[in-house]
């Protein structure tokens, strides 16, 4: 029998060396990547929307913007001469396909026979500078787009190739740096697509590392301090650190890149894989020290640990998989991962672990029996003192469920764009200047549709109306960087009357406007244009830059938007959407908070159904269910209460901690009924099962905080908050295991005479 068991064991391990090998060959194919249209809802019209505005016009997020400062101002020869030839290089990068500079702005003129364009700013004459000054600074529509209203700083605007591959953007991003480096201006500021990209990328790589080594320093920490021996270190953190290799493996295989929700996959594995191995670990010793014969040991393991274990694996996959509920692949890949590396982990436990310690166990194990003594009489002490104060508990627990109730109202659901980004790094630094001194970065979308169509967007009442737009945007959103076809039709209007800033309106008659009618139709197909009117005429955008102030404050003025529109606009005429790249990273905020409550309530049925199943008995589903209920109920509130507003990290919490949160009940209950099938009495089963799990579940509470307080050294604010919640709900759920289970387990089970019973056992 021996021989066959190690020859079992051997075989084992002789399959996991090569799977492992397998696995780390695949590794190495890993890459990483931030893809920001990856977090766009798949399944929103919206959607479909975006990407055939983006065909007709271009794309609204594929551009670089440079803020330059000069203390001593900006109307100053050597710095302008600077800023001409920094444009001048900017138009030979590849990739950059149009740059827009304060140094490089026209004006139309209509002085000669035939219109030209004339530079806005004189840089080789500074004897002009004075009147280009007032020309630039009676021009509202330039201010907070190419120049601040204090004059130290300018603004260029870099327009991109659509769709540049990760090592594209990398390499133009380096020569656009390179290229304003070399002329030392007082402070450069750089905001964009690509230059966000490379910052996330270096920080998801470095976060992979840190993450790692802070969950497996807190691991072994907690390992050393309960099993004192370093075989109870080194065999556990194998497992879990196979389990994080074969799931890595897999992602390698397929193809499968690290973005900013997998780069918490090896964390989640570690901690959530070292569960079972600390619930098998703890009982091997336990029956170590009563000197119970090897053979039986794991019998007793797969008896009284491994049935129960398994239950814990399936709950806490039905938490990852909620995640397939939502509309976002990188959340919901997240969800599938992470799932098959906690599958894995369990695997490797109930196949790996009891090969390995068939094989070979140390003949002592250091444990400290005193500490062990101290550990039950703490935990004796508080089993009597839970149940001599039931319903001061019971009224605790309502007086904090009835404040979370009143906490949770206050949540709010908002989307910051770089919120997710610390203050520390420098693009966000970057972001808030942009936010401050000009207009922002944030970008806005609206398209008009000609809704008569007789009509096209170059007639005379259609500009008119989306002139009234451009009013509502420009007082209400605060919009910078404006390009509207009443815009242009404004531009033209003032050339034609001597660049006048006084003239930068439109005519008030259909009449007066015919020239520039004429003008603009005449010019349908310039490059530019195009980029603002569709060839046909029947569409438009009115496109622009405003301050990141977050989705809750940006659907506020949306909704005064559409007012205005239904009181002022004539909407036989016109119509409008609003769209864009930002629109639609808000749209995902809204679906994640609607997939969260989704996949919440399915965590929940289904474990409802397993308890069911299990015990035959709805009272024991409310039981099961109400501890670890009340955590999220709590957590909810604490949000509230704290301000921490409800997005698409956050709302990953509740399903992913509940799903965790329910493995120490089943632990509890478990043992309970193993205990009370020995035909133990109730108290006394009571007694034993608290004692039995009260210390690995207290363990693995422990590794579990631990381990998710390593998400909390991130710079990735989603990223700290949900490593942040997830601490305080597992220990919330603790509390609630320790001190209310026993007490609803009681009130289902029995017990009429427990506190006679109780005082009695005592003595």
């Amino acid at each position: 029998m021996a021989s066959s068991q190690k020859q079992r064991s051997y075989i084992v391990i002789a399959v996991v060396v090569l799977l492992t090998a397998f696995s780390v060959h695949y590794i190495s194919k890993l890459k990483f990547n931030y893809d920001f249209e990856a977090f766009f809802p798949n399944e929103d019209k919206e959607l479909i929307v975006y990407e055939h505005f983006r065909k007709t016009f271009e794309h609204d997020n594929e551009f670089v913007l440079l803020g330059i400062e000069n203390k001593k101002g900006i109307f100053k020869k050597d710095f302008l001469e600077k800023i001409d030839r920094l444009t001048a290089e900017l138009k030979q990068i590849q990739y950059i396909e149009r740059v827009i500079s304060p140094t490089t702005l026209k004006q139309l003129n209509f002085a000669g026979l035939a219109p030209i364009e004339v530079n806005l700013l004189h840089v080789a004459d500074s004897s002009l500078y004075p009147a280009d000054s007032i020309n630039i600074y009676s021009s509202p529509e330039l201010i907070g787009s190419f120049f601040p209203t204090d004059a130290k700083s300018v603004c260029l605007f870099l327009k991109t190739a659509d769709n540049l591959s990760k090592v594209k953007s990398d390499s133009l991003a380096r020569r656009i740096e390179r290229a304003f480096t070399k002329y030392r201006f007082d402070e450069v500021h750089y905001v964009g697509r690509i230059v966000a990209q490379d910052v996330y990328l270096k920080n998801l790589q470095k976060e992979f590392t840190i993450f790692l080594l802070i969950s497996f320093a807190v691991v072994v920490l907690f390992l050393f301090f309960t099993f004192r021996s370093p075989y109870g270190i080194i065999v556990p953190v194998i497992i879990v650190l196979l389990s994080i290799v074969w799931t890595l493996g897999v992602m390698g295989a397929i193809g499968k890149p690290i973005d900013i929700m997998t780069v918490m996959l090896p964390t989640m594995i570690f901690i959530a894989g070292m569960s079972d191995v600390v619930h098998f670990f703890s009982k091997y010793f336990d029956e170590l020290h009563k000197q119970t014969p090897k053979e039986q040991i794991f019998r007793l393991i797969l008896k009284e640990v491994g049935f129960p274990t398994f239950l814990t694996l399936v709950t806490t996959i039905v938490g990852f998989l909620s995640l397939l509920f939502s509309s976002i692949q990188p959340i919901r890949d997240f969800g599938i991962y992470t799932s098959i590396g906690i599958t894995i982990a369990f695997i490797l436990s109930y196949t790996l672990l009891p090969a390995i310690m068939f094989l070979y166990t140390p003949h002592r194990l250091a444990k400290k029996q005193t500490e062990e003594n101290r550990t039950n009489n703490a935990m004796r002490k508080l089993f009597f003192w839970i149940f001599r104060h039931q319903k001061g508990i019971l009224f605790v627990t309502a007086i904090v469920l009835t404040a979370s109730v009143w906490g949770i109202t206050k949540i709010r659901v908002n989307n910051i764009l770089l919120e997710d980004l610390s203050d520390k790094v420098r693009i966000k630094q970057d972001f808030n200047y942009f936010d401050k001194h000009y207009s922002g970065v944030r970008p806005f979308e609206l398209l008009i549709e000609v809704k008569d169509s007789s009509k096209r967007v170059w007639d005379y009442e259609v500009i008119k109306e989306i002139d009234k737009l451009d009013v509502f945007l420009e007082k209400n959103y605060k919009m910078g960087f404006m390009l509207t076809p009443a815009g242009v039709a404004k531009n033209i209007n003032k050339a034609l009357n001597g660049n006048d800033p006084d003239y930068y309106k439109l005519p008030a008659t259909k009449e007066e406007y015919e020239e520039i009618r004429d003008y603009i139709q005449k010019n349908k197909k310039n490059r530019d244009l195009k980029r603002i009117i569709a060839v046909d005429g029947k569409s438009c955008r009115i496109t622009g830059k405003i301050e990141d102030m977050g989705s809750m404050k940006i659907n506020l003025l949306n909704e005064k938007l559409s007012a205005f529109t239904a009181a002022s606009i004539d909407k036989g005429l016109i119509g409008y959407t609003i769209t864009g790249a930002a629109t639609l990273m808000d749209r995902n905020n809204e679906y994640m908070v609607e997939n969260m409550v989704q996949g919440f309530a399915w965590s929940i049925g289904i474990i409802a159904l397993l308890t069911f199943f299990l015990h035959r008995s709805w009272r024991m589903v409310l039981v099961f269910i109400l501890p670890n209920f009340i955590p999220m109920v709590i957590i909810a509130g604490f949000m509230g209460f704290a301000g921490i507003e409800l997005k698409a990290a956050t709302s990953l919490v509740f399903s992913i901690a509940f799903g965790i949160a329910t493995d120490d009940t089943i632990h509890f209950i478990s043992r309970l009924k193993i205990e009370l099938g020995y035909g133990k009495s109730l108290l006394y089963a009571f007694k034993r099962t608290y004692f039995e799990t009260g210390k690995p579940i207290i363990l693995t509470t422990f590794i579990l905080v631990g381990g998710f307080m390593s998400l909390m050294t991130s710079d990735f604010e989603s990223t700290f908050y949900f490593g942040f919640l997830i601490c305080i709900t597992i220990i919330v759920a603790l509390i609630a295991e320790l001190f209310l289970l026993p007490i609803l387990l009681m009130m289902i089970l029995g017990g009429k005479k427990k506190n006679a019973a109780v005082t009695q056992n005592k003595r």
